[in-house]
């Protein structure tokens, strides 16, 4: 996606990467899942890599136009990011009235809109890094 309309009337565009109007949504449970299979995806790449089968694990995970050039860690990088799109749920916040909107099913292209109770001077920005209220960005 690269635009989406609020409600409100305002453009909320997500073409600028990395940017603060989307963010990701992991439950619990989700969470749970996707921090175990760190673990069992970085196990079973060492194993066949101690086992001087690198390219074996690489052609389980991916087609034959992946590159076969890439780093371990390129590689590993590519299969979790895959393994928390699964899991997670897009958002974006609209930057003029704060309503959160979140995705109904990963991969899906509907959305469900959350309003914060507060009004616009007094709301919070979710997403992003917000400096005014003590968040650092990382270096």
């Amino acid at each position: 996606m690269s635009k989406f309309g609020c409600t409100c009337g305002n453009v909320i565009s997500d073409v600028q990467c990395p940017n603060d109007v989307t963010g990701w949504l992991l439950s619990d449970k989700s969470s749970e899942e996707f921090f175990s299979a760190i673990s069992d995806t970085i196990d079973a790449y060492l194993q066949h890599l101690a086992d001087g089968d690198a390219d074996g694990w690489r052609r389980k995970h991916f087609n034959n136009v992946y590159p076969s050039d890439l780093s371990g860690g390129s590689m590993i990088h590519d299969v979790l990011t895959g393994l928390f799109f699964d899991r997670t749920l897009k958002t974006m916040e609209c930057d003029r009235c704060g309503r959160l909107w979140i995705q109904d099913k990963p991969d899906g292209n509907e959305y469900h809109p959350y309003s914060p109770d507060c009004d616009a001077d007094a709301r919070t920005k979710m997403l992003g890094y917000n400096t005014a209220h003590g968040d650092m960005k990382p270096d």
